[in-house]
């Protein structure tokens, strides 16, 4: 049987702010800002979720996937799309590579 107690504590006027000017960076720079767009995101998302009380991490940075990223856009434009579910799931691979829970010595930590 499934146990854990899990628990989310953010809120919609700093998500809409977050969005917001990564939106912007990420228009102004034609996408080039996504990957630490992303990053921010998923640090928001992490500093936000609780398992069991503990909080966690997201200790990823937008150089740490950039190059995966530029590599999935090669290869979606040159299959015509079909590498985007692989895509994905790198990009997925990525973010839970990178999530922990919190320690003391963590910024996020609370």
């Amino acid at each position: 049987m499934a146990k854990g107690n899990f628990e989310f504590k953010g809120g919609g006027g700093s998500y809409f702010i977050l969005v917001l000017w990564t939106s912007i960076l990420t228009a102004i720079t034609l996408g080039l800002y996504y990957p630490w767009a992303l990053s921010a995101i998923e640090r928001w998302k992490a500093k936000n979720t609780y398992i069991d009380n503990q909080q966690l991490v997201f200790k990823g940075s937008g150089g740490g996937i950039f190059g995966t990223y530029l590599l999935i856009i090669i290869l979606s434009i040159i299959t015509l799309g079909i590498y985007i579910p692989w895509g994905a799931c790198r990009i997925q691979r990525w973010k839970t590579n990178n999530l922990y829970f919190a320690d003391i010595g963590d910024n996020e930590y609370m």
